[in-house]
């Protein structure tokens, strides 16, 4: 059942079941006469009710029409002792057709129960409801963004090139593997083309930028936190020079090799060309 179906159920419900008002002009006590367009004394009209626990239905059974309300199932008085506990003919008759509007004092609890809880439910299923089809749509925009860009992480320089096609084994690259990490902070020139292919982000409106300085820190392991720092201390300071400082002092035995098989695998294919000149 959709949620719009299930708030429509819980509105007839509510409409159903809530109590309404029986006279828009007299209080509780009172009755609409509409013939002198006036309230009328339930007490007056009908005289005291029959037992102690008994009192007078809201506006004493009638509508403003003057038509009876339904009423709720009276229970007999308790006989009291020498009282006979068979009514002659005529006295039932008379019972039976005046149908007095008295309800028991019990019953005012229940329906004062039903007045306030009734529309707690009501607000409970619309924000239940609203909170469900919110998930929905969250769960389903997640899972159309994961089918549009499958490699949304991965940029695309090169269009034809595959997530896995850049990768390499250490194997095939002998010599970036056995140099450290550090090298590059000595080859000033291989560090200045690497910074300017990958620190720059695209500015407002710009497309989604893929393979940076910011994701390179990613792969290393470093939190989002930190590459917003590296990046506030632009120009003055190069995010990827601070990037491999860090990664050197946190871990020495980093090499060049790794460094190749991060780029590989963010697609920067230009970085790579510029890399292989410490091979």
């Amino acid at each position: 059942m959709g949620p719009q179906r299930l708030l429509l159920s819980a509105a007839l419900f509510l409409a159903q079941t809530v109590p309404q008002e029986a006279s828009q002009h007299c209080g509780r006590l009172e009755y609409w006469n509409p013939d002198n367009l006036c309230c009328g004394s339930c007490l007056q009209r009908f005289g005291p009710p029959p037992c102690p626990d008994y009192e007078f239905s809201e506006n004493c059974g009638l509508n403003d029409f003057g038509d009876h309300k339904p009423a709720p199932t009276k229970e007999p008085c308790p006989l009291k002792p020498g009282t006979p506990s068979v009514l002659s003919s005529q006295e039932s008759s008379s019972l039976t057709v005046s149908s007095p509007p008295w309800t028991s004092e019990h019953t005012a609890p229940w329906q004062a129960f039903l007045t306030i809880a009734l529309p707690l439910v009501l607000v409970l299923l619309v924000t239940s409801a609203t909170i469900l089809r919110l998930a929905q749509r969250r769960h389903s925009s997640h899972h159309h963004r994961k089918a549009v860009h499958p490699y949304s992480d991965i940029a695309c320089s090169d269009p034809n090139i595959s997530p896995g096609s850049l990768e390499a084994p250490e194997a095939e690259l002998p010599n970036l593997t056995s140099q450290p990490l550090s090298r590059l902070l000595d080859e000033l020139e291989v560090l200045e083309e690497l910074i300017v292919l990958l620190d720059p982000e695209p500015g407002p409106g710009g497309s989604l930028a893929c393979g940076t300085t910011r994701h390179l820190a990613a792969r290393y392991g470093l939190p989002a936190a930190w590459s917003t720092f590296a990046y506030s201390l632009r120009p003055s300071r190069s995010p990827l020079r601070a990037l491999i400082e860090m990664v050197v002092a946190r871990e020495p035995s980093a090499s060049l090799g790794q460094l190749h098989i991060h780029l590989a695998q963010l697609g920067r294919a230009d970085a790579l060309k510029v890399l292989s000149k410490l091979g």
